[in-house]
Parts: structure tokens; sequence; C-alpha cells
């Protein structure tokens, strides 16, 4: 996974790089000023599920955290059904070769159970707020 600037602020809350696997996206902006060039930054509910069952019978959850992930220098290729629910399957980041994507060197996939996609490529690095 390419760096992500910043990335120890999440790995010392939950002792590694989370899956993402069933966080949620609350928040997306996309944003064209500023001197970074167009900007998608994007807001995730963070935790670790745990073996723990509650009285309820439902799993224990531990370390809620908000994610901040911002992209710049973005282009975004796709995003859809983005609703009021918008659980993820996993975050992949990638490296990418630029001569084969206009310069752009990583590519940013969030994708849902649920249908909601969004894909973006990027000139510069990622890094968390």
């Amino acid at each position: 996974m390419p760096t992500i600037e910043h990335s120890d602020r999440v790995t010392r809350i939950f002792g590694e790089w989370p899956s993402f696997h069933d966080a949620e996206v609350v928040r997306l902006v996309l944003d064209r000023s500023g001197s970074e060039g167009p900007t998608l930054e994007v807001q995730i509910h963070v935790f670790a599920a745990t073996s723990e069952v509650d009285a309820t019978g439902h799993y224990v959850l531990k370390n809620h955290t908000l994610v901040t992930l911002q992209v710049t220098e973005v282009a975004l290729e796709k995003m859809q059904w983005f609703n009021n629910q918008n659980v993820l399957f996993d975050l992949v980041i990638v490296d990418i070769d630029p001569a084969a994507h206009e310069g752009r060197r990583l590519r940013v996939e969030l994708s849902s159970p649920t249908g909601w996609r969004q894909l973006s490529t990027a000139n510069e690095q990622l890094f968390l707020m």
C-alpha cells in the first residue's frame, strides 16, 4: 500500500491499519479550490469488531473513530449510489502507472456491498487529517 501521511494516528488506535470492512462513509467533500488542485476528503466511521457477544447477541465493537482521508490533485472517475447508509466492503489504495493514467500515480477505491462505489486517481500522496 502506498504511504499515507499521518497513518500512525490510526494505527495507534487500532494497533494496525484497519481493514475498513463494515466502516461507513459519513461525509464526502470535493473541492476544486486551493493550491493542491481538486481534493477529495472522505470521512469514515471506523471500528474494530471483536469476537465478544453482548447480552443482545450482537458482536461488541470497539475503538469507534472518525477517520478523515484526503486525496490531493484528484480525478474522480466514478461515484454512484451515495445515500443515507454507505457501508464499505473495503478501502483499496494502490500505486498505478503514471504513464497510463495521465500522470496520476495512486488509485483509491471505496466499494460497498450495497452498490455504493467511488473510484478516483491522484497525483499526490494521501494523508489523514
